[in-house]
């Protein structure tokens, strides 16, 4: 079984901590979480920046503990800065285990600013929590772009309802045997476009009613077809460009691809008659 290693990141309003929460009891593994780590720290305010050499002390010596180290984790509140992402993954690969999956909420600024308005109440002057935002993406940008480099980064649209992102960030771990497993990028399907002849795609939403529709049909065509294609999933929210590029006309569209060229679109609820029909074509 694949270990969840995952961090949390979002902006003021995305409610990071309560997801992370959520996931920990899902996937039955701690929520390890700074903020409570720093509590016992004798001087530090609490809007006091978290020395670099503290903020690794202490997660360290939570990550020491043998429920963290044995059963996975769900991080939030941490790191805070470029350096603690760069010293944690030399720590995390020093002690065996691979590089952490990252996953951002990403929001819009509007629905932010009406979020931390119905929070924080009318006393918080807008300007004042724009500044916070502001803030938040001077802090953040360097460790998405730490992270996006390193091909570690997922982004998941949190101008969603609850229900919707718990479904998404849900689906990073939840690849059973034989199911479709999600393309992470563009970059991910171009390198699987260059080397397999045959590959399926489908380009779904977890807010799209009809993609659910689908996507049990798309686990069952993969397992059908294991041995002569590649059938594959890839999230529109988190790749946008890729309906332009392939010209989709809605969603879900699953595209068929025969030698990195695209065959053929099936848009919309099909049978699943019609799925194995062009996965024959493109064998044919």
């Amino acid at each position: 079984m694949e270990s969840k290693q995952l961090i949390l990141l979002g902006p003021p309003g995305v409610d990071v901590g309560g997801h992370a929460i959520a996931l920990s009891q899902r996937w039955h593994v701690p929520h390890v979480s700074l903020g409570p780590l720093l509590s016992g720290v004798a001087g530090l305010g609490p809007t006091q920046p978290v020395p670099d050499a503290l903020a690794i002390k202490l997660m360290r010596q939570r990550f020491e503990q043998p429920d963290v180290m044995l059963q996975g984790w769900v991080v939030d509140g941490f790191p805070r800065t470029l350096s603690q992402a760069q010293e944690f993954d030399r720590w995390l690969l020093s002690v065996g285990h691979g590089a952490a999956q990252v996953v951002y909420l990403k929001a819009m600024t509007g629905l932010l600013l009406k979020r931390l308005s119905a929070e924080q109440g009318p006393e918080q002057p807008i300007s004042a929590m724009r500044r916070q935002l502001l803030q938040h993406q001077a802090e953040t940008s360097p460790l998405l772009e730490y992270y996006q480099q390193h091909q570690q980064l997922t982004a998941i649209n949190a101008s969603q309802s609850v229900a919707e992102i718990n479904y998404a960030l849900a689906q990073l771990y939840e690849e059973k045997t034989g199911a479709a497993r999600f393309l992470q990028n563009e970059s991910e399907l171009d390198a699987l476009l260059a080397k397999e002849s045959l590959v399926v795609v489908d380009c779904m939403a977890s807010w799209c009613g009809s993609c659910k529709l689908v996507t049990p049909l798309i686990d069952k065509l993969a397992e059908a077809y294991c041995d002569r294609a590649h059938v594959m999933k890839i999230d529109f929210d988190t790749n946008r460009q890729i309906h332009k590029r392939f010209g989709l006309k809605g969603m879900p569209a699953v595209m068929i691809f025969k030698n990195g060229e695209l065959l053929e679109t099936l848009t919309g609820v099909k049978p699943y008659q019609a799925y194995t029909a062009a996965v024959a074509r493109g064998l044919g």
